[in-house]
């Protein structure tokens, strides 16, 4: 069973699907520690031929979990959101039914930063056809950390492979899983290349911009290595 991990990012870039494609079970960690700098409350679209920043407010207390950031309404966000959605993806191929999917969910009005992530994600992956499992890590009551707590989830799930984003080999030891009879995995992943809207390419944008160019369509260089859509 292979088995990887990320934190519930905001609409991630495509290479964060690549991993739960090529997965049997997705653990979202949004036990992790929450940080400012990363990307968990924002992420990038393409305007013109420049990355534009999205962004949910949020507040949160130093140091916070994931789980335990706050959404923040005292603003328009989502209102603002799908405007500029609306202004400058209306011509997109898939606008009307991407559009349609982010503004059902993000209405919902969520309570925390990690459930509205973890909406978008599992609707997402639905619509790509994704068959793996995704987890939560609060479910599983983790009690390590970085390499020590991958391969407790793994043991904990009964996951012979680990799915590893390259970030990984700043504290993965391969003895260490060796030892635990895991096979350490790290990602190919390569940036998805597709026609955008105006001027140029600018890769590993939110996902948003993919599916509005190219609807919920696997990548074609993909399905060969892809695990889950079986």
């Amino acid at each position: 069973m292979i088995l990887s991990s990320h934190q519930p990012n905001f609409l991630p870039y495509m290479g964060f699907f690549y991993k739960m494609a090529r997965s049997d079970v997705f653990v979202l960690s949004g036990d992790n520690q929450y940080s400012s700098k990363g990307l968990h409350n924002k992420n990038y679209i393409k305007i013109g031929n420049r990355k534009f920043p999205i962004t949910v407010p949020v507040q949160y207390e130093h140091p916070s979990k994931i789980d335990d950031v706050k959404i923040c309404y005292q603003s328009d966000w989502c209102g603002e959101l799908l405007k500029t959605l609306k202004m400058n993806y209306r011509k997109a191929p898939y606008f009307d039914e991407v559009y349609s999917l982010i503004e059902d969910i993000i209405h919902n009005y969520y309570y925390s930063l990690s459930e509205l992530n973890e909406a978008l994600i599992r609707s997402i992956a639905d619509k790509f056809g994704f068959k793996c499992k995704i987890l939560l890590g609060k479910e599983l009551n983790l009690t390590s950390h970085r390499m020590n707590r991958i391969i407790e989830m793994c043991n904990r799930l009964g996951a012979d492979t680990y799915y590893s984003g390259i970030g990984g080999k700043a504290y993965n030891v391969d003895e260490k899983y060796e030892e635990n009879g895991i096979s350490l995995i790290y990602s190919d992943y390569k940036p998805v290349i597709y026609r955008q809207l105006g001027d140029g390419f600018i890769e590993n944008l939110s996902v948003l911009d993919y599916i509005l160019c190219r609807g919920f369509t696997i990548p074609e260089e993909w399905n060969e290595t892809q695990a889950c859509k079986r």
